[in-house]
């Protein structure tokens, strides 16, 4: 991640315990190079899961807008080069 901010950092340190106890129940003593597929993918599930709900939670918390809005996307209005007509390189005859 890149340009972390505040907010994404505690986020992350919200993941500490979901992958504690992933780890925990695969196996501290376990070299992370012989992970199974399966215990890889729970330990990504882990902290993934841990990093959304803690987002979800600073963001429900904020009342900022959801980053994905519900129902369907609406067209704008009017073409959003209409106020350009004839002036677009495109539209130029040679």
């Amino acid at each position: 991640m890149l340009n972390v901010t505040d907010i994404e950092k505690a986020a992350l340190r919200e993941c500490l315990k979901p992958f504690g106890d992933a780890a925990t129940a695969i196996g501290f003593d376990k070299p992370l190079g012989a992970y199974s597929e399966a215990e890889a993918m729970t330990v990504v599930e882990a902290i993934v899961s841990g990093y959304v709900a803690a987002m979800t939670q600073y963001h429900e918390s904020a009342r900022c807008a959801p980053v994905r809005s519900p129902g369907e996307r609406s067209e704008p209005k009017t073409h959003l080069f209409s106020d350009l007509e004839g002036e677009l390189p495109w539209e130029k005859s040679a």
